[in-house]
């Protein structure tokens, strides 16, 4: 099985809005957003702005290659306990942001 990814050192102020636009969002309505998802406030952040570079053409980096191995009944087992079973996407980061 592959490393996680690290954390970097480097780190970003993020500044909530006091009110939900199309440009902006208020820190209520993006942990509501978060919580629908199953991920916390950074989760969410990394995965809007990963959604946005895709739309730009601005790919981020590929995953790391898989070794191939196959997974465990424990590592999946672990996976399932740690990842919310009832999520559908139903909407994109934008349409939750329109609220």
């Amino acid at each position: 099985m592959t490393a996680a990814i690290k954390r970097s050192p480097e780190r970003l102020v993020f500044y909530y809005k006091t009110a939900d636009t199309p440009m902006t969002v208020k820190r209520e309505t993006l942990r509501r957003a978060a919580r629908k998802l199953g991920l916390d406030e950074t989760g969410f952040l990394h995965l809007a702005a990963a959604q946005m570079l895709g739309k730009l053409d601005e790919k981020p980096a590929p995953p790391v290659a898989d070794d191939g191995e196959r997974l465990t009944d424990q590592q999946i087992a672990k996976l399932r306990k740690s990842s919310p079973q009832n999520i559908k996407p139903t909407r994109s980061f934008i349409d939750l942001l329109a609220r």
